[in-house]
């Protein structure tokens, strides 16, 4: 099998290495000339709960070579369409995408290459790219690789057994990616969307005032449209320990910090679309969604006074609904 990896941030580095462990061809595809620099100078090198080094070859779009069996996005799902329209060449009638995206992102994905081309990594997985290149893992807990279109996720097979011969326990097919989407989006959705707001890691944001309890709200409220769209909802647990980061700062914070675009469209965006479509009230969500927004055109900056205008928010969103 012959895999393009498109980004090669912590989850794009990490999956190379993954995948080159367990012995696909794997190409990255970078935009950074640094870390393509770095990358063809020192490989990729992934530490923690994983850890390894590849020497992946780094490819160049426009160039010409052979198709690819897989595309893996592992960039910010805002730039898939101008991700892969110049290696839109480099593929066959057979090839497929996945995406290692957060949240709901696959949706996406599914209307840029059809449906039945469309698939996803729900990646239980916490990890961090240093400012060298290297990977920092975290915890490393599962991939769960399904379909968009229910009934093609044998697709997904030879991938997950390859990676189960070297990381066994590590990788598996699932029949319901939107009820695995939806478990991950529970505690991400909620914990990424703080510390985005209050711009600290989840080790730090747990014990400013007042963040316990609306970290439990949003789960809440995502159980709730989860259940509104015909999923058994889970039972309560910890979204701080399920997200499984810790010191490491969710992707939606290191994209505030990096001035990139976050994926909160794809988090409590998707949340709040469902929600709002089974007409149940989301205010935490819903104000995460909007400050979020505003802390990436630069109307507020993450800290204690983005707090404060969350939870102002939270109460006049609660004020206002009939529900």
């Amino acid at each position: 099998m012959r895999v393009a990896v498109i980004g090669a941030g912590a989850m794009g580095g990490l999956a190379a290495l993954l995948l080159d462990k367990a012995g696909v061809e794997v190409v990255v595809y970078e935009l950074r000339e640094e870390r393509v620099a770095g990358i063809r100078g020192s490989g990729i090198r992934v530490r923690g709960a994983v850890s390894g080094e590849a020497f992946p070859e780094v490819g160049l779009a426009g160039e010409a070579v052979a198709p690819y069996d897989m595309m893996v996005l592992a960039m910010g799902a805002g730039g898939t369409g101008d991700a892969l329209r110049p290696l839109s060449p480099l593929v066959h009638r057979d090839t497929v995408y996945l995406s290692l995206q957060d949240g709901n992102a696959v949706t996406g994905l599914a209307g840029l290459v059809g449906e039945e081309r469309a698939f996803a990594a729900v990646a239980w997985v916490s990890a961090v790219e240093d400012p060298g290149g290297e990977v920092e893992v975290e915890d490393f807990r599962s991939l769960v690789l399904g379909a968009f279109l229910p009934g093609r996720e044998a697709v997904m097979e030879p991938i997950v057994e390859a990676l189960e011969a070297v990381f066994p326990g590590k990788a598996r097919v699932t029949a319901d990616l939107r009820g695995e989407t939806w478990k991950r989006l529970e505690a991400a959705a909620a914990v990424s969307g703080l510390c985005a707001v209050v711009g600290a890691a989840p080790q730090e944001a747990q014990a400013m005032e007042g963040l316990d309890r609306l970290c439990g709200e949003a789960a809440g409220e995502c159980r709730r449209a989860a259940a509104c769209n015909g999923r058994d909802p889970s039972e309560p647990g910890s979204p701080w320990e399920d997200a499984l980061w810790r010191r490491v700062k969710p992707p939606m914070l290191a994209d505030i910090e990096a001035g990139r675009m976050t994926e909160i469209d794809h988090l409590s965006g998707s949340i709040v679309e469902h929600a709002r479509a089974a007409n149940i009230p989301v205010p935490v969500h819903s104000a995460i969604l909007t400050l979020v927004k505003e802390i990436e055109s630069g109307r507020h900056r993450p800290g204690e006074a983005a707090l404060k205008e969350l939870k102002r928010r939270i109460a006049e969103e609660k004020g206002m609904s009939l529900v």
